[in-house]
């Protein structure tokens, strides 16, 4: 029998850059790059947008009417032996006028242009899609799949 876990990750776009966080201390990975998220609560299980936007306002301050053309992008399921984790990764364009902290109580922020390959460490489910985002995903709309089996094998972006 496995756990499960159910998460979210926003990928912020302004200005041709997306912001990151440098996730330090969680219990469910290594420090590492991350989009601003977190796990859903129980109240979320079918709503993961609610979930991401909470995440989003408890960790930035950001609210949904500073953000434009919120979609989710990818689904994640990924088998670590232990648990099954299902990643919702969202994109949403930020308003100009909204302030960003420089970190919040989980990490680190930093803007990286959307024309680099920045080559971070990062969670395995989120650099294969923050990778695919930046070279295919931003340029439609197409929502895709990502499997990772506990034997490390992975499929997608579908």
């Amino acid at each position: 029998m496995h756990a499960a876990r159910h998460l979210t990750s926003l990928y912020l776009v302004r200005d041709g850059h997306v912001l990151l966080l440098y996730r330090r201390g969680s219990r469910a990975i290594a420090d590492s790059w991350v989009g601003i998220g977190g796990r859903l609560e129980p109240g979320e299980l079918t709503d993961p947008t609610a979930a991401a936007l909470r995440e989003l306002q408890e960790e930035l301050g950001v609210t949904p009417d500073q953000l434009t053309d919120l979609a989710l992008r990818y689904v994640a399921v990924r088998d670590t032996g232990a648990e099954i984790r299902t990643t919702y990764y969202f994109t949403a364009g930020l308003d100009a006028t909204a302030t960003v902290p420089a970190e919040c109580a989980e990490g680190d922020l930093a803007w990286f242009g959307l024309e680099e390959d920045p080559r971070l460490e990062m969670p395995v489910t989120a650099r294969i899609a923050f990778t695919h985002w930046l070279s295919v995903g931003r340029h439609d709309r197409t929502l895709r799949f990502i499997t990772v089996g506990a034997d490390g094998r992975e499929t997608g972006p579908a």
